[in-house]
């Protein structure tokens, strides 16, 4: 099995900016603009989030995306301010003394049997990347047929993303092994005093053996060492996601937010995709929110 220098540290998050975000979200073919200093992500057709959605913005400083005239966009707001709707996210409040011993019985018997057999390291070369996490990406995307990157199952492509990826100084990209076989891939990114969990792929075996698990006590342990990373965010909650990271010590934190839509958009929602209207709104996490 692969081992690490004891005397250098697993991972070293250099700081990065919204900026950063945004072009690792370029890569994945995700849409965001910047305005005023504040970058705006595409969610959906003519609508818009912040890149940071956990980030409070005061309303009279905001100016969306002009395409959002034609749908909307939405943002958290100060305590001091009004607000019509929530967004409620995932994240780790970063502590000191985070360790495995923190998971409740389950989730640490789940790491420890899958460092029995996997180890998590980073991943430095790009070469190495596009020989081994190749078939990696290939086994994910059948799994899941995520929502982006099909492209990246014709190796030319995947080639130059990889290549991409490895340009930005900003990205810390781990890898989990099986002995020297690359098994999945983790990439995050420190973003002010918050780390990005911004993507992991993995093969059907490596998910079977627990690599997922694994891979997210490794980036906690690191970042608990880390006295600038206050908080870990993985996302938006969702009814897909937010079990296997309530269950390790997550929170879905309900932020109170301002919804801005085109009147006539936000009628066609509501009647047309009532569901969706109410995600939205936050409505159907409210339960798991704090």
């Amino acid at each position: 099995m692969k081992s690490f220098p004891s005397n250098e540290p697993l991972v070293a998050w250099p700081e990065a900016s919204a900026q950063d975000l945004a072009e690792f979200d370029c890569l994945l073919e995700q849409k965001s603009e910047e305005i005023n200093g504040v970058y705006w992500r595409r969610v959906r057709p003519f609508f818009f989030r912040p890149l940071l959605p956990f980030r409070e913005y005061a309303s009279a400083s905001i100016a969306a995306p002009r395409a959002a005239r034609w749908g909307g966009f939405q943002h958290a707001v100060p305590e001091c301010e009004p607000s019509n709707t929530h967004l409620n996210v995932l994240l780790f409040d970063n502590s000191g003394d985070y360790t495995v011993k923190s998971l409740d019985y389950n989730r640490r018997r789940q790491v420890r049997t899958a460092a029995e057999k996997l180890c998590v390291l980073p991943v430095r070369d790009a070469g190495e990347f596009k020989q081994k996490a190749y078939p990696v990406y290939v086994s994910f995307y059948d799994r899941t047929r995520y929502a982006h990157g099909a492209h990246r199952r014709d190796r030319k492509y995947f080639d130059r993303w990889a290549d991409a990826l490895f340009r930005s100084r900003a990205l810390v990209i781990l890898g989990g092994y099986q002995d020297d076989r690359l098994a999945g891939v983790s990439v995050s990114l420190r973003v002010e005093d918050t780390l990005v969990y911004a993507m992991f792929f993995c093969d059907t075996d490596s998910l079977r053996l627990g690599l997922s698990d694994l891979m997210l006590h490794t980036i906690r342990e690191a970042a608990a060492r880390d006295a600038g990373i206050r908080q870990i965010y993985t996302g938006m909650s969702n009814e897909k996601n937010d079990r296997f990271y309530l269950l390790r010590g997550g929170r879905c934190v309900s932020l109170r937010a301002r919804l801005v839509m085109n009147p006539l958009a936000e009628v066609v929602l509501r009647r047309s995709l009532p569901g969706v209207y109410a995600r939205l709104r936050g409505e159907l996490s409210a339960k798991a929110a704090e």
